[in-house]
């Protein structure tokens, strides 16, 4: 989507729709009829930018099985942006990640919740968390200590290194929500 490309790359004060209609080949009249305004322009661009960003979470929490795993997977994911390596999946940087969180904020953890809660329902159903949770809540938190990984710099935790991300979040999720301890939990390592 052209607005949210544009979006990205001149942030919410320099965004117009002539520079939307210029990243598409297209007449800003015609950018004008298919969004309205600037206003309306930049909130489908946020929502297509939320959407992707929560949908390639979606994709690396999908493959694991344990919420410990899933937490760990999504932290790792975005870290990533901080190795700077070509691998990092398109969308997930902290231009975008930053873009989201200042503007696009309501949207971005309305749609993270609803990724969540079906995980942390399994996850009570598996005895990994306390069976009463509150799973939207327990959704909210898990995502806001997420975007902590973005927000706040390291202290003791290497967040350039996969592997000490996953040990970190894996070694405290899980029992910050009224679960097993990992002592008694049966935890994958997961290769970096």
């Amino acid at each position: 989507m052209a607005a949210a490309d544009t979006l990205r790359h001149l942030g919410p004060r320099r965004f117009s729709l002539t520079a939307v209609a210029e990243t598409a080949g297209v007449s800003r009249g015609t950018v004008h009829n298919a969004l309205g305004t600037r206003d309306a322009a930049i909130t489908a661009a946020l929502d297509h930018l939320s959407a992707a960003f929560i949908a390639t979470l979606a994709a690396e929490v999908n493959e694991q099985i344990t919420l410990a795993d899933q937490v760990a997977a999504a932290a790792v994911l975005i870290s990533a942006h901080r190795r700077k390596k070509a691998s990092t999946p398109r969308g997930i940087n902290r231009g975008v990640l930053i873009l989201l969180l200042e503007h696009g904020n309501e949207a971005l953890l309305r749609r993270s919740v609803e990724l969540w809660t079906p995980l942390v329902r399994a996850a009570a159903r598996r005895g990994e968390v306390a069976a009463g949770i509150n799973a939207g809540r327990a959704s909210e938190w898990i995502m806001r200590v997420l975007f902590s990984f973005e927000l706040l710099p390291p202290i003791q935790v290497d967040l350039d290194n996969p592997r000490a991300v996953r040990r970190f979040v894996s070694d405290h999720i899980v029992a910050g929500l009224g679960g097993a301890s990992r002592d008694t939990q049966q935890v994958k390592e997961i290769p970096a």
